[in-house]
């Protein structure tokens, strides 16, 4: 009779109500049969069976096939399930992002946490307000700390508001001042900031002027004329048109190549009292430059050196002439050593640093035009340390001053 039924029931379709399946699914979600179990309980045919039914009408729902097993018994065990794998993932991050500091400050020497505190708490405080104390505390800063690192920021950006016309409008002149000097101007002009507060204004606002380094040789000592000695070398400064000092640079154009700029300079003053641009390191060029310092020469009563390197313009026949002409006593260097002749080596590094020499120009003509205004505005505007922070001006019109001197290391 049992085998007769089941024949009947095999020849038959099978087809589960809606009330049927839901019920399935009900005792599938208490967890007290698994799928297996409810097959064989009511004889349902398909594996997949139950858990279609199990998409359509139960409460937990599966994000993709290879999610799919047996559900949990209650939607709270499942949620705690997918929190505990969050946490997971999130500690996993954090580890991974403290190592990274750690590789930072062992490879670089960079310690973020302390370098930028303030910025980190800053940005989070923007999508979490009410989390400012948390996030001091795991920087290991009180709120206090860093509310007042907030004022000082917000301080700085007001004080960098006002002074930035003045740092610009010194710049149009001296594009490529020092941070000291440009200190002293500021302050010359009424403007209250510290040095060390202006050369971190000026790192942040990137406008430190970084060092140019580059040499082309201009002398030629490997001549037979006469070479004098140094007579320079223990002398103390004390008076302007005491000693001058003579080199040559090189300046870079498109359309000529190099040119040559031979320079004059007061070693008390620093004034470029003469010069010469021209395209070539001829006597004849050196000594235009001479002349015109001679020319502006305003201590005429008072006994003058003239120091140079051993270059064969400076020991020339035309040269050494004009100058024992003039009653001016003849120096050179000895050992092709450039601080031998500092001051002018000096001047050179100014005027190509600070005031754009350095850059390749169109030709001599664009050349002189810019050398004339870079002289013009050095002389009359550029302080130095050495001389109490006066100009060349300035200072080539007294002799009270002693000129500071900072010797090789």
């Amino acid at each position: 009779m049992k085998n007769q039924l089941v024949r009947e029931a095999e020849g038959v379709s099978k087809r589960y109500s809606v009330a049927f399946k839901k019920q399935v699914v009900q005792e599938l979600n208490k967890g007290l049969l698994n799928r297996v179990e409810l097959r064989e309980k009511y004889g349902i045919g398909g594996k997949s069976s139950i858990t279609r039914w199990s998409e359509q009408f139960g409460n937990l729902h599966y994000k993709d096939k290879a999610l799919v097993g047996r559900p949990m018994k209650d939607k709270l065990r499942q949620r705690i399930k997918e929190l505990e794998r969050q946490l997971e993932d999130e500690k996993f991050k954090v580890l991974a992002y403290e190592t990274l500091i750690e590789v930072i400050k062992e490879e670089d020497g960079i310690d973020l946490l302390k370098k930028a505190p303030r910025q980190i708490i800053s940005k989070l405080a923007q999508t979490r307000p009410r989390k400012v104390s948390r996030c001091c505390a795991l920087f290991g800063l009180s709120k206090q700390a860093y509310y007042k690192q907030v004022k000082c920021k917000n301080e700085n950006e007001a004080a960098w508001r006002q002074l930035k016309p003045f740092v610009l409008n010194l710049r149009r002149k001296l594009p490529r001042l020092g941070t000291r000097k440009l200190h002293y101007l500021l302050k010359e002009q009424g403007v209250a900031i510290g040095r060390d507060g202006l050369f971190e204004l000026l790192r942040k606002e990137n406008m430190l002027v970084p060092t140019r380094r580059k040499y082309v040789r201009t002398t030629n000592s490997s001549h037979w004329m006469r070479k004098y000695p140094n007579l320079v070398k223990d002398i103390e400064l004390n008076r302007p048109e005491q000693i001058w000092v003579a080199d040559i640079t090189y300046l870079d154009t498109k359309a000529e190549g190099n040119v040559y700029l031979h320079l004059i300079t007061d070693a008390y003053s620093k004034q470029i009292v003469g010069y010469e641009l021209c395209d070539n390191m001829t006597a004849e060029s050196t000594h235009k430059a001479l002349k015109m310092a001679l020319n502006e020469r305003q201590y005429k009563d008072q006994a003058l050196i003239h120091h140079s390197d051993r270059g064969l313009q400076y020991c020339s026949k035309l040269y050494t002439e004009c100058l024992m002409a003039n009653h001016i006593a003849i120096s050179m260097t000895e050992n092709g050593d450039p601080y031998e002749n500092a001051v002018a080596e000096r001047v050179n590094g100014i005027l190509k640093d600070e005031f754009g020499l350095a850059d390749q120009l169109n030709d001599i003509k664009e050349a002189m035009k810019q050398v004339e205004q870079s002289i013009f505005t050095y002389n009359h505007y550029r302080p130095h340390l050495s001389c109490s922070m006066l100009t060349p001006i300035q200072m080539h019109k007294q002799k009270k001053i002693k000129v500071k001197l900072y010797h090789q290391k």
